[in-house]
């Protein structure tokens, strides 16, 4: 069995002049485990409180091209 491991969150804003270096952040693409996903266009991304003592948890909304639900059994 595979050891888990968290998920590698890149939240990016690609922009049409790259010189333009305003206060704002406008992410408008994600990529988990280098593979990016579609996002909807007014999609929230919340990063949660970090402490010292939690781990780094993210959500957000994407757009799924499949969603499996079911039970397994474990070897």
């Amino acid at each position: 069995m595979s050891e888990l491991r968290g998920a590698d969150i890149e939240i990016i804003e690609r922009r049409i002049n790259p010189g333009d270096r305003s206060g704002f952040l406008v992410p408008n693409a994600v990529r988990i485990n280098g593979t990016e996903v579609a996002i909807p266009e007014d999609a929230r991304i919340q990063i949660h409180e970090i402490t010292p003592e939690d781990v780094v948890t993210v959500t957000l909304t994407i757009f799924a091209s499949s969603v499996t639900i079911r039970t397994e059994t474990s070897p």
